[in-house]
């Protein structure tokens, strides 16, 4: 298990297995090819899990093909939930943290 936050420094989402969910355990996407996440309702591109635990997304990536989507995983226990973490540093263009308001 992973824990995601967004750049301010929120808890935002966590991974389980291959699966994203927000911290209430409902399922977000999934993850392919070990770090690319795509929406768990219409399997579009939401962006990538980086080292630093965010999910970002470059701006002036092209269109991707969409692939199929897997069934939906069983609801995981709810993990404990983590301290929040200092604000990261901002992320630079075309970069773009998808938790961000």
């Amino acid at each position: 298990m992973k824990y995601i936050f967004n750049t301010s420094g929120d808890y935002v989402a966590f991974v389980y297995g291959t699966n994203l969910f927000t911290p209430s355990g409902d399922w977000l996407g999934f993850i392919l090819n070990g770090n690319e996440v795509f929406s768990s309702t219409d399997s579009s591109f939401l962006g990538r899990v980086s080292s630093d635990d965010r999910i970002v997304r470059n701006l002036l990536d092209g269109a991707r093909l969409r692939p199929l989507r897997p069934l939906r995983p069983l609801r995981p226990l709810i993990p404990l939930r983590p301290l929040r973490r200092l604000r990261m540093y901002r992320l630079n263009f075309p970069w773009v943290d998808v938790f961000e308001p």
